[in-house]
């Protein structure tokens, strides 16, 4: 068993920071719960994989960084593309798990299926990362094996557990910024279910009522998970910045999934 760098309290599966290489229980993980030295010396002090852009000094608050330029928000590397593309294989292999019986007999229901399953993970994590970086840090999504493992072990399973990793953020963050940003993916995937369930009352009794119930049970489902007010999940940090904001967020899905189930 191993103790967690900061705390000390012993926990079977720790996790890595890839910042300072200490390791640390689920509480303190992130880099700004332990107080990471690593993001003080900059990123340059973790090996990220060859990068397509080179990040400005101010994404670490060394100089002026001006919010909002679309060249700061669109930056994307190789290794970013690469772990993204997995995770989209991922996302699409569990609808096809689900409507393998209907491939031959309704291929176009689990074409809808896949399509609604991968938006509904690549739109969250891409609204984690154009968030952070207008905001001025620097964000890129990372596959995480540990994640990974257990997404894929869940596939054999009655619930699916889907975390094959998550976007990774640098800078010296406020609280209000970290709340901003962990809030952008499960408002995401809350506009996705409206939209869903928006087609579903407009073209009842057709193809696209079953993606409407898809689009609003997965969406909703994604976003009540990351809500989860403990752990790793975007909960945690929401209630940290605005517990009024979290209940909002947690209601409005909890709703949508209900109605879903009913």
């Amino acid at each position: 068993m191993v103790k967690c760098d900061l705390c000390g309290r012993g926990v079977d599966m720790p996790f890595r920071c890839k910042y300072c290489g200490g390791y640390f229980c689920s509480q303190h993980r992130l880099p700004e719960f332990h107080d990471c030295p690593g993001l003080q010396r900059g990123v340059g002090a973790v090996d990220y994989g060859q990068e397509a852009f080179t990040r400005p000094r101010d994404y670490f608050g060394r100089s002026g960084f001006r919010r909002g330029r679309i060249g700061n928000i669109f930056r994307f590397s190789e290794r970013e593309f690469r772990d993204l593309g997995i995770g989209l294989l991922i996302m699409a292999a569990i609808p096809l798990m689900w409507f393998s019986g209907s491939i031959l007999v309704a291929p176009w229901v689990v074409l809808g299926a896949i399509v609604i399953f991968a938006a509904a993970f690549l739109l969250h994590e891409l609204a984690h990362k154009f968030v952070a970086q207008r905001l001025g840090y620097w964000a890129e999504f990372r596959l995480d094996p540990l994640g990974l493992f257990i997404t894929v072990l869940s596939f054999f399973s009655p619930f699916k557990l889907v975390a094959p990793g998550a976007v990774m953020i640098a800078g010296l963050l406020q609280r209000d910024d970290y709340g901003k940003i962990s809030l952008a993916g499960p408002v995401t995937n809350i506009v996705q279910a409206l939209f869903f369930l928006a087609l579903g009352l407009l073209f009842p009794r057709s193809i696209f009522s079953v993606f409407s119930y898809v689009g609003v049970t997965i969406n909703s489902s994604l976003a009540l998970f990351n809500l989860l007010p403990f752990g790793v999940f975007d909960g945690v940090k929401i209630m940290r910045w605005d517990t009024r904001i979290w209940l909002a967020t947690t209601g409005t899905a909890f709703i949508l999934y209900l109605y879903s189930a009913l």
